[in-house]
């Protein structure tokens, strides 16, 4: 998995490729938490090229939340391909997370 970063409209956005996993969750939390503790605690994560998660992957997603939550701070996911949407309805990510159809519209509710 490979994990891209830019700056778009002021806030960041990271970018997941390939496949969420056992092995690639690791490397996901700590990319993840070096943001939060780098001070970041309202960003977007683009799943557009995220083709599978499973739920180490999803422990990640839940982790971060819980660390942005006494900051006030939010993860805004978009871009959810087909199988990674199956697996975020059958957990219930919709009613944890926002997310949105694009990056666009991802920012501009944090705007």
């Amino acid at each position: 998995m490979d994990i891209h970063e830019e700056r778009k409209d002021g806030f960041l956005v990271l970018g997941l490729e390939g496949q969420l996993d056992v092995i690639s969750a690791k490397m996901f939390e700590e990319k993840v938490f070096a943001v939060i503790d780098g001070g970041e605690t309202v960003f977007v994560i683009d799943l557009s090229r995220l083709d599978y998660v499973n739920s180490a992957g999803l422990r990640v997603f839940l982790a971060a939340s819980k660390r942005l939550t006494p900051a006030g701070g939010k993860i805004v996911l978009c871009c959810l391909q087909e199988p990674v949407k199956e697996v975020f309805d059958i957990v219930g990510f919709y009613q944890v997370f926002s997310i949105f159809n694009s990056k666009d519209e991802a920012l501009k509710s944090l705007g």
